[in-house]
């Protein structure tokens, strides 16, 4: 799989990544290339310094910005070994991709809840330890300011069943205050809403795969339970 890591993008990848302004290319990604795979394996995520290009032989071809886009991963081991590593890419727009080995856990209604329009089902594209947690950062990386400002001004920021305010973190009918929570946790493929006496807040535990941006997630909740 060496050689599809260096193989370079192609010109309207090239052009599509310029047109975002993501700068330079830093690898390239794909599924395992036997003939079992074979309806898989002309698929291709090109990751970039500002964003990532999936494409498909069919002429498919989505930008994605880290500074715009949500992704969704949903993460299982069985004895030790990854089962499910998906994870799904939305653009402003709601347009999504589901990349990565795994289920696609995304129901109709969850896929209204989250504001996706439309779904493609895409390829088990291999190295999800790199390319997948090399997402979730850049996004932090690029959104976190933005999103505490938000905060910090009165605005709500949505992740999915989960929002936060200034005040703390709400779920249907249920909030949290900042100063209840002691920490926010993953535990069993959950979030878990921990409050100073162990209790858990907000209903209990939500699901990983259901909270976009989760690596931002994380990091909004530890800037306002530690700030005090």
């Amino acid at each position: 799989m060496e050689h599809i890591h260096t193989e370079p993008p192609t010109s309207s990848v090239v052009a599509l990544a310029g047109e975002w302004g993501f700068g330079g290319w830093l690898r390239t990604y794909a599924s395992r290339q036997s003939w079992m795979y074979k309806k898989w394996r002309d698929w291709r995520l090109y990751l970039y310094d500002g964003g990532v290009v999936v494409t498909a032989p069919s002429g498919y071809e989505a930008a994605f910005d880290w500074g715009t886009s949500r992704v969704l991963q949903y993460l299982r081991t069985i004895n030790g070994s990854d089962a499910h590593a998906r994870y799904t890419l939305i653009d402003p727009y709601g347009d999504a991709v589901n990349i990565g080995p795994g289920a696609n856990l995304l129901t109709q209604k969850w896929q209204e809840r989250l504001g996706i329009n439309s779904s493609l089902i895409g390829p088990p594209i291999l190295g999800w330890g790199e390319w997948g947690e090399h997402i979730q950062l850049k996004i932090t990386e690029a959104q976190l300011a933005d999103v505490l400002g938000r905060i910090a001004r009165g605005e709500t920021a949505q992740f999915g069943p989960i929002n936060a305010d200034r005040h703390g973190l709400l779920t249907g009918e249920q909030e949290a205050d900042w100063a209840e929570i002691d920490r926010v946790r993953l535990a069993d493929g959950t979030v878990q809403v921990v409050a100073h006496n162990g209790e858990l807040l907000l209903d209990g535990l939500h699901e990983i795969g259901f909270i976009p941006n989760l690596d931002l997630f994380l990091h909004v909740c530890e800037y306002f339970t530690a700030r005090d």
